[in-house]
């Protein structure tokens, strides 16, 4: 099951194109890695003119088989602008 998340019309209307571009890019996600390296694999490849928001990395996530709550996500982005 998705996980939950409130999506703006703004990311409503971004999400059917991002989700056309998991299939295309499943292959390279880093299934290994540690979460923070996940998600901000999940900004870089999926920023078009916008960087995807908190609650569309969580949807691309559980996309690519990985089942996180927006909290935790949240979390994961934290720690990695600290790394940076």
């Amino acid at each position: 099951m998705p996980p939950r998340v409130r999506l703006t019309p703004g990311e409503t209307a971004r999400l059917p194109d991002l989700l056309a571009r998991v299939d295309a890019l499943r292959a390279e996600f880093p299934i290994g890695a540690d979460a923070s390296v996940q998600a901000g694999w999940i900004r870089e490849r999926y920023t078009d003119k916008l960087p995807p928001t908190l609650n569309l990395i969580t949807l691309l996530l559980f996309e690519h088989g990985v089942h996180r709550s927006a909290d935790q996500v949240a979390h994961d982005l934290a720690m990695l602008r600290e790394e940076s």
